[in-house]
């Protein structure tokens, strides 16, 4: 997810000088469950992990080179520079997007009294945007204040 890439790429900006030794658990946020059945689990995002399944993931630890430290440092000094007010994952892209991005996902939702809050759940619900509730919210109070 965008947020989970932008705090890894600011983790590594701050312990750029230092010495500290980063390690990254990489969290598959799709995978084949066999027991008690066979099933695809996909999770939305990191939140959904449960606590008793930390463990597992933890013994698949790698250290971080010095190198993929440092260029995501610089990933993260580059977005410093553009100051855009939103980030996305596009096509496995981190990339600067301009507030109004996801307008038109939430502009085909808008329909005669639909409640603001069944348009915030739809959207949780079908896309898995790494995006807090009050960020649709916002945008949808912005989308229909500009209808006039």
């Amino acid at each position: 997810m965008p947020d989970d890439w932008l705090g890894y790429d600011w983790l590594c900006q701050q312990l750029a000088d230092t010495d500290a030794q980063l390690r990254q658990v990489m969290v598959p946020l799709s995978q084949v469950i066999t027991r008690p059945g066979l099933a695809l689990q996909t999770l939305s995002d990191l939140s959904e992990v449960l606590p008793a399944d930390i463990a597992h993931y933890l013994q698949f630890s790698q250290d971080v080179s010095e190198d993929e430290q440092r260029a995501h440092s610089y990933e993260w000094q580059a977005l410093v520079v553009e100051n855009a007010p939103l980030r996305v994952n596009l096509n496995g892209h981190l990339v600067s997007a301009p507030a109004d991005f996801y307008d038109s996902l939430l502009e085909r939702q808008i329909q005669p009294g639909r409640p603001i809050v069944q348009i915030i759940g739809e959207m949780l619900m079908r896309y898995s945007l790494g995006l807090p509730d009050w960020w649709y919210r916002a945008r949808l109070q912005h989308i229909l204040s500009t209808r006039g």
